[in-house]
């Protein structure tokens, strides 16, 4: 049977998943302009990860019921809290696999959030930054940051997008642009849940593909004096055709995309489970990917957050959190690291929980669930360079108040921008660092010291280190 092209392509709907919303404001004009970067501070960066794995919590995970346990009038029997380590008490029933890992794990326990709604949340947790709608169209996430930083580094082997996102479409905000970034900077956005991504193009395929291509090129350069003065707009399109070939004929895309049955039961079928064993064999690979975002979607829960006979609740969530998190720490210990000997692909990785918020404290509201609070949460930090096993922070008896920063700053609490300071940093970059030419003329900083409402650290989280 003679093999199509178009048998090779997952249907066009769902490339718009592999592509994310990443591409949206691909086309505007300063885009394309050349970055005019400048450092803006004194800053001694680590550079002690290769690689960073970000997963966030969508919704907002309750952190008085999981790693900042405090136990109330709402907290079920069957939890079964089990004392870790000093004053570190876990639900076996919720993180049965994690609780055996967090040696490897640090927890900060005195966040704050600039937030309280979710869309905002989300944005910030993907910005880095509080939601400004005047800028917001030229304002680049993390990721499509951190992918204009390593531009300079890429091999010729580096066929894999820089910044891959994962379920980044079940965000409320979805995936960001790259805003004044150039389009190639964007995320590429993929919905493993819908069974996509592994395709090889092979064969006769592959020799199909490649010359469409060529007959494409020669198009193009035919037509090029009638597009004088349009270029630019063109130009961010073709970056994204020439890298969807790239990735295209090279045979560890597919291989990525290998997940055996055992692996599969593992990591848990899930958004959560799925997407941390595509991060480990992104970070295996090696193929020039080197920012993963995660999202794990549907924490929101108002309402009966531990009934069980809801398809949604805290023990499904958490347990597929424990299973994703638990396997992708352990089997990326067990894999040496090509670069360092005695060191493992752990050690190279920077994996961060975010999450955009906590959840009210106290009893159980109404509706035996838990709405929206932002005076404390909490984030948690493994690999690349994290001694694990310590608690950065306290709150108060009822997980209501911090009354402990945990760091070198008594009197402020950390912020998302603190996580984002941390996870530049141990990928070696500057972030102090400025942007002068903005289409606004408003400098745009790597981490900005500007908060929603007040001045807030723009310095990284170094206790985690030491």
């Amino acid at each position: 049977m003679r093999t199509r092209i178009s048998d090779a392509f997952p249907a066009r709907r769902d490339i718009l998943r592999l592509g994310g919303y990443g591409l949206l404001g691909a086309f505007a004009d300063q885009a394309l302009t050349p970055v005019q970067a400048r450092a803006a501070g004194k800053t001694n960066p680590r550079g002690s990860a290769r690689f960073a794995v970000i997963i966030e919590l969508a919704g907002a995970i309750s952190h008085l019921d999981t790693f900042d346990f405090k136990e109330s009038e709402g907290t079920p029997k069957d939890l079964d809290i089990r004392k870790v380590r000093g004053d570190l008490y876990l639900s076996h029933r919720l993180f049965p696999e994690l609780s055996k890992e967090m040696d490897r794990i640090a927890i900060v326990r005195s966040m704050r959030s600039h937030e309280v709604v979710h869309f905002r949340g989300q944005y910030y947790t993907q910005a880095g930054r509080p939601l400004n709608p005047a800028q917001a169209s030229e304002i680049p996430s993390v990721g499509s940051v951190v992918s204009h930083e390593f531009e300079g580094a890429r091999r010729q082997t580096d066929t894999f997008p820089t910044y891959v996102g994962c379920n980044l479409d079940t965000s409320g905000c979805g995936a960001l642009s790259t805003g004044f970034l150039h389009p190639r900077h964007s995320a590429m956005d993929i919905n493993l849940k819908a069974g996509m991504g592994g395709t090889a193009v092979d064969g006769e395929a592959l020799q199909v593909l490649q010359e469409r291509y060529r007959l494409l090129g020669e198009l193009d350069e035919s037509v090029r004096s009638s597009r004088e003065g349009r270029d630019r707009r063109f130009a961010s399109f073709h970056d994204f055709q020439a890298s969807a070939y790239q990735i295209l004929g090279d045979p560890r895309w597919p291989q990525a995309f290998q997940m055996s049955t055992d692996e599969r039961g593992r990591y848990g079928e899930n958004e959560a489970g799925l997407a941390c064993l595509l991060a480990r064999n992104l970070v295996k690979a090696d193929a020039g990917t080197r920012y993963i975002h995660i999202t794990h979607p549907d924490w929101d829960h108002h309402g009966n957050i531990f009934d069980h006979s809801v398809k949604s609740n805290h023990y499904v969530r958490c347990n597929e959190f424990d299973l994703g998190m638990a396997n992708l720490m352990r089997d990326l210990a067990a894999a040496p690291s090509p670069r360092q000997a005695g060191a493992s692909l752990l050690d190279e990785t920077l994996i961060v929980m975010v999450t955009e918020f906590g959840r009210t404290p106290g009893a159980l509201n109404g509706r035996k669930g838990r709405h929206h609070y932002n005076p404390a949460y909490l984030s948690l930090f493994a690999g690349g360079g994290v001694k694990g096993g310590r608690i950065l922070g306290k709150t108060d008896a009822d997980g209501a108040q911090v009354v402990d920063t945990g760091w070198k700053y008594k009197r402020m609490q950390p912020r998302t921008e603190n996580v984002y300071a941390t996870i530049y940093s141990a990928l070696g970059i500057d972030w102090k660092k400025e942007i002068a030419n903005t289409p606004s003329k408003r400098a745009y900083r790597y981490v900005d010291f500007l908060g929603a409402t007040e001045i807030v650290s723009d310095d990284e989280l170094s206790d985690l280190f030491v």
